[in-house]
């Protein structure tokens, strides 16, 4: 059975292999756990500096490059906050206020038969 070492050097091996046959970056550095850091003491592999990076999950790597999306999410999450919000012209003769279940007009979930089908209404 091979040892953890061995594992994650052939699955980072093979995450370059990828990385440079799907993206035109070079890669900045292979991060790892800082944990792996220590243990595996790895400064460098293949030329590609190795660095401990706490973002990381233990047994897991990413490589680093300027085509990364590596922390994306907070960028994102942060670019929706300072957005204003949208204001969506009414057309005439509609409602100003959303539509909800319990306008007129509007069926209510319990205004329809097991079926879906709306019950019938004898004058």
């Amino acid at each position: 059975m091979p040892s953890l070492e061995a594992e994650m050097l052939a699955h980072i091996r093979a995450g370059l292999d990828h990385h440079n046959a799907s993206c035109p970056m070079t890669p900045k550095a292979i991060l790892l756990n800082p944990g792996n850091h220590e243990l595996f003491g790895w400064d460098e592999l293949w030329g590609i500096p190795v660095l401990p990076d706490e973002r990381v999950a233990a047994k897991r790597f990413r490589i680093d490059c300027d085509g990364s999306a590596f922390g994306i999410e907070e960028e994102v999450a942060e670019e929706i906050t300072r957005r204003e919000p949208i204001e969506v012209p009414v057309a005439p003769g509609l409602p100003a206020a959303p539509l909800t279940p319990g306008w007129p007009g509007i069926p209510q979930r319990d205004d329809h038969d097991s079926h879906g089908r709306e019950p019938r209404h004898d004058p």
